[in-house]
């Protein structure tokens, strides 16, 4: 594997209006315009993954099917990951340790903080 994408999900709405779970939030019209960009932004540096991983948060599936669609990668290839949702950072290492060595760009769509933690732990910096 020569690249991994930590991808936190792009901005969600604050709360639900019908007081729904967390994990139901969607995207605020502004994060689905950032992740629209960032998509973009992905696909004029030629960027490809081999597989996207998305935690099965509403937020993050959005994000992914955005990232999907601009890069013109099957959505249908997304893989939705329960354990994504809420993971710890040693679990998100653990998750990223087990993944296909084969792959040559992997996509990882999560939340914070783990996200931050093994970004800074994986990159010995600070975020």
């Amino acid at each position: 594997m020569s690249k991994i994408y930590f991808i936190r999900h792009a901005k969600a709405v604050d709360e639900n209006k019908d007081g729904a779970k967390d994990a139901s939030r969607e995207l605020s019209p502004k994060g689905k315009e950032d992740a629209k960009f960032m998509a973009s932004r992905l696909k004029m540096y030629d960027v490809m993954p081999g597989a996207i991983f998305s935690s099965s948060a509403k937020r993050c599936e959005q994000t992914a099917k955005i990232i999907a669609k601009t890069l013109k990668f099957k959505e249908k290839s997304i893989e939705i990951k329960d354990e994504l949702y809420d993971i710890s950072f040693e679990d998100l290492l653990d998750f990223v340790r087990n993944l296909d060595k084969n792959l040559d760009e992997i996509f990882i769509i999560t939340h914070n903080p783990s996200i931050t933690e093994i970004c800074e732990y994986l990159s010995d910096s600070s975020i």
